[in-house]
């Protein structure tokens, strides 16, 4: 389901006719665009909660578990190129691979017009797939481990990595690997991935059983998986992180939150998120606003928000902020497989937006 609330009003619009939506992105054409998992894309219109059908795959889409029709970003010159580049899993084989494809957007449907990256090795779960636009018009990628974990510290593997390519899917001349698409390396699963007005990128990944956490992504950095989860705090993490010059995390968690999307929020409408990176938690049902000292690389408070109702599990979220005043914020839900069913939105005024009451407690480096 796509919820949405209006600040200092009670409307609220509901679309139940999702199924497992994963990216949720505000387009330019005042639109709200969503991938499904099962291999479609949809147009909501967020005054009616109408719905439009861009793109069915779902004949070549392979949709279990974690797979699907997952990562979705546009072309940040969109009325000059409309383009849409989409991440998903299909099957070669008996085999999970993953591609990333370029679309163009003709007014009225997606037609495929380039493939950027193909073959990547995937799996039923750690299949990243976060997708962002740099101000240079370089694409990153997040892909995860696909359930192997040595491959993420070997380079010349595209899992367990972020990926940088130009938007034909050339490789940059300044990728920190000659003629490689890898940009970073030792990750597990990172699927938040966002460019903050600091000009810092963070990131979130699912940890094992332990050690969920927050980065600061740079290039050619090494964030240690498998042997480092969290930070390095263990002798053989230590001795790991020594030799391999580890890039620690700004936060862990342990036990685990389960964290998913993220998302800066710099808009006055609502002021308990204004200027802070937001975060959705898949665990608990909730998300969680971080702020940071002034040069963005230390957090300095974080709190939690959740309605007390939740049943379902937050999958996403989305911020108006383009033509808009930042006063509403876009919930994806679903019960697992189950039909999608509503839950009040985050919001303010009208629609408030509960603080859960216990202490939110992290782990940082000193």
């Amino acid at each position: 389901e796509i919820a949405s609330c209006l600040v200092g009003s009670e409307m609220c619009i509901r679309d139940s006719s999702l199924d497992i939506p994963w990216e949720i992105l505000w387009g330019p054409d005042d639109h709200i665009w969503v991938t499904e998992r099962f291999g479609r894309v949809s147009r909501i219109n967020p005054k009616t909660g109408g719905q439009n059908v861009i793109l069915d795959y779902s004949s070549q889409v392979y949709e279990k578990s974690e797979t699907g029709m997952l990562g979705m970003v546009l072309h940040p010159d969109f009325s000059n190129n409309p383009e849409v580049f989409i991440a998903y899993t299909y099957l070669s084989g008996s085999n999970i691979r993953e591609r990333l494809v370029k679309f163009t957007y003709n007014g009225t449907n997606l037609t495929a017009s380039d493939t950027l990256v193909d073959n990547i090795t995937g799996y039923t779960t750690h299949v990243g797939s976060r997708l962002i636009i740099l101000s240079d018009t370089t694409l990153l990628m997040t892909t995860g481990d696909a359930q192997n974990k040595n491959s993420a510290q070997n380079t010349s593997l595209l899992t367990g990595k972020i990926l940088r390519m130009n938007l034909d899917g050339s490789v940059p001349a300044d990728n920190p690997i000659k003629s490689s698409l890898v940009y970073t390396y030792g990750h597990r699963n990172a699927q938040g991935l966002w460019l903050a007005p600091n000009g810092i990128l963070y990131s979130s990944e699912h940890g094992p059983t332990t050690d969920d956490e927050l980065n600061i992504i740079k290039a050619n950095e090494n964030y240690g998986w498998p042997t480092v989860a969290g930070f390095c705090d263990s002798p053989p993490e230590i001795a790991f992180c020594a030799s391999n010059n580890v890039k620690e995390p700004l936060i862990a968690w342990t036990p685990t939150i389960a964290p998913s999307d993220i998302s800066w929020y710099s808009q006055p409408a609502i002021p308990e998120f204004k200027d802070k990176l937001l975060m959705t938690v898949l665990k608990d049902k909730s998300l969680i606003a971080f702020g940071f000292n002034a040069t963005g690389d230390s957090v300095i408070s974080q709190e939690k928000f959740a309605e007390i109702e939740f049943k379902e599990t937050v999958i996403d979220y989305g911020i108006i902020e383009n033509g808009e005043d930042g006063s509403r914020i876009f919930e994806f839900t679903n019960t697992g497989n189950a039909p999608l069913t509503f839950s009040r939105i985050f919001s303010s005024c009208g629609c408030t937006i509960p603080k859960k009451p216990e202490t939110v407690s992290y782990t940082h480096l000193t």
